[in-house]
């Protein structure tokens, strides 16, 4: 069934649809009479203003536009879907681009929100270039931005993170706490996608301060670079076992690649944490039901996507500073796959 026009509930009503579409836009020159006439058209036959058209007519955005490093890391599906959350109890759509931790996508993804009008940005990760950025604020400064996990440090751009220095390191701490003193990092990567996060280089700062606060020099040796991906805990965990260097313990500098890491060492027949401990960073879903259960640090996800939808709907209707920068605790999550019994989580 094709759907209701202007133009259906005007010949309803048997006015222009110049008239319906003030109504629905609330313009003062109806009469109450055929306000009150023609609201109880549109409500009894369900018409709704088709939004996107409206933008790209008056060039004025509605929605949201949002651009995300990878939806297939449960760590950004959960700040998303609390963002879309967010955003809807707001009155707001968004549109919403998956760049698969490419900058040529999230290059191409900015300009195709920025010729549809959006009314604000959310770039999590760090698929966007930050000179795409820079030319977007130049061009159109009025846009409120957010970004997670990305300090972009320019003018116009909002930013929320998680202190993952702090993070890293309240996690080392635990593992010498457990015993283990040969721990090994796998970090992300030092070039290309994913290289730009901002808990990359602080996650490696943090696990060399630990080590160094109680006299154990960090051994190049013991950190291996991985993706932030399933695939990259894997290869980097064979890269370890293949160095004839076995740490006591391992921390994957994110939860997909704790979990690969994971795999394989159980298909090498090693236990965990009997022979290697392994914890991780984000405590995404699969970190609790994974056996056994990992240990990792709470990233505030939920939080982060709702703080992101405040901040843009406190800038549109202008309540809002200009721009914020908040930095977020991690917590303590311990399970067993760090060599202790579970137990409840602790602030960083």
């Amino acid at each position: 069934m094709p759907a209701l026009t202007l133009r259906d509930v005007a010949t309803h009503c048997g006015v222009s649809t110049a008239t319906v579409s003030a109504v629905v836009n609330g313009a003062e020159w109806v009469s109450p009479a055929t306000r009150v006439r023609v609201q109880r058209a549109v409500d009894e036959m369900g018409y709704r203003p088709n939004q996107f058209a409206r933008g790209l007519k008056t060039q004025r955005g509605y929605a949201v536009g949002v651009i995300v490093s990878d939806l297939t890391n449960p760590f950004f599906t959960e700040v998303v879907r609390s963002l879309s959350h967010a955003l809807h109890a707001g009155g707001r759509a968004h549109f919403l681009c998956d760049t698969d931790h490419r900058s040529d996508v999230g290059e191409s993804s900015l300009r195709m929100l920025a010729d549809n009008h959006v009314v604000g940005l959310v770039l999590i990760g760090d698929s966007v270039p930050g000179d795409a950025v820079r030319r977007y604020v130049r061009r159109r400064g009025h846009v409120p931005i957010v970004a997670i996990e990305r300090d972009y440090d320019l003018e116009g751009v909002s930013t929320l993170l998680v202190d993952s220095e702090l993070g890293a390191y309240t996690m080392v701490r635990h593992l010498l706490g457990q015993g283990h003193r040969r721990i090994a990092l796998i970090t992300g990567p030092s070039l290309g996608g994913g290289s730009a996060t901002f808990g990359r280089e602080q996650r490696l700062h943090g696990y060399q301060r630990a080590l160094r606060d109680v006299g154990i020099d960090p051994d190049p040796g013991l950190v291996v670079e991985g993706n932030f991906r399933y695939a990259g805990g894997q290869h980097a965990m064979r890269r370890l076992l293949a160095s004839g260097r076995i740490p006591d313990a391992v921390f994957a500098s994110n939860d997909m690649m704790a979990l690969g890491a994971m795999s394989v060492l159980r298909d090498a027949g090693l236990r965990i944490p009997d022979d290697i401990a392994i914890a991780g960073f984000d405590d995404i879903p699969p970190a609790a039901l994974t056996t056994p259960g990992l240990t990792t640090m709470a990233m505030p996800m939920s939080e982060l996507g709702r703080a992101a939808a405040q901040l843009l709907g406190e800038r549109l209707v202008g309540s809002g500073l200009d721009v914020v920068r908040k930095v977020f605790d991690p917590q303590l999550v311990v399970r067993h796959s760090s060599g202790h019994h579970a137990g409840a989580r602790q602030s960083a």
